[in-house]
């Protein structure tokens, strides 16, 4: 990338933040707010740049805590299940995906030319992770009541009307399905262990009957089961079985 190109594109990063935020981002700050967006495969042709591994790392769990404020003050009759639920549904990839792509992030995605050419912009754990890489960057800069502001204001709809979440996991709603009819349990399977963006991602695999329903990726085992369980639900086969109830 031509210096005069990424020099724009860094201008171009922090208008859109700040345009977000509804406020300046202090000159101190903004290198926090690029590295947000900073990808490895970018930071690893440019070794000037850090990715947003680490920033990703705070931001998981600065959204996780304001998350669970809101809840915890809102929602005073929940069992500890049922708010545990209702986080995880809240602070899904997926979730988190839908925020970042609202906010335009995979615009501002500095991404290596492999990774560019291969759509990094559309991916889902990119843009969840850069997500939480910005919220890391609110709090790093203007510390945690912004921060967590800035997550209820963006989670408004979803944390009032909280109560309204379907929190049934697709795990156990794709084991009702099943066995409501065939009388049998999916089977899980981890298939193997991958390296994405310096972290460890596992590839779950379903099956039903030595039939593969599904296969998803996570953090952790039950994450990849769950996106396993997630992708089957949508597998004709098991529509057709939902349709016998």
């Amino acid at each position: 990338m031509r210096k005069t190109l990424l020099e724009e594109n860094l201008k171009r990063i922090i208008s859109h933040f700040e345009e977000v935020l509804g406020h300046k981002i202090p000159k101190k700050c903004r290198e926090t707010f690029i590295i947000s967006v900073t990808h490895s495969s970018f930071s690893g042709e440019h070794k000037e740049f850090k990715s947003n591994e680490r920033l990703e790392f705070l931001g998981d769990a600065v959204l996780s805590l304001a998350i669970t404020h809101y809840l915890l003050s809102h929602y005073k009759d929940l069992s500890e299940g049922e708010l545990s639920r209702k986080r995880a549904y809240l602070v899904s990839e997926k979730s988190l995906y839908r925020k970042a792509e609202l906010m335009g992030i995979g615009e501002l995605m500095l991404f290596g030319k492999g990774e560019d050419k291969s759509g990094g912009k559309f991916k889902e754990a990119i843009l969840a992770d850069a997500f939480e890489a910005l919220i890391a960057a609110i709090f790093l800069c203007f510390g945690f009541e912004k921060a967590e502001n800035f997550v209820t204001n963006i989670f408004k709809t979803e944390l009032e009307n909280a109560n309204k979440i379907e929190t049934i996991d697709a795990k156990t709603k794709l084991q009702e399905t099943v066995q409501k009819v065939l009388h049998k349990i999916p089977e899980y399977t981890i298939l193997k262990e991958e390296e994405a963006n310096g972290q460890k991602v596992f590839v779950a695999e379903v099956k039903l009957n030595g039939k593969t329903l599904g296969r998803g990726k996570g953090k952790t085992k039950k994450e990849a089961e769950e996106n396993a369980a997630e992708v089957a639900l949508r597998n004709e086969y098991v529509r057709e079985i939902e349709k016998s109830f």
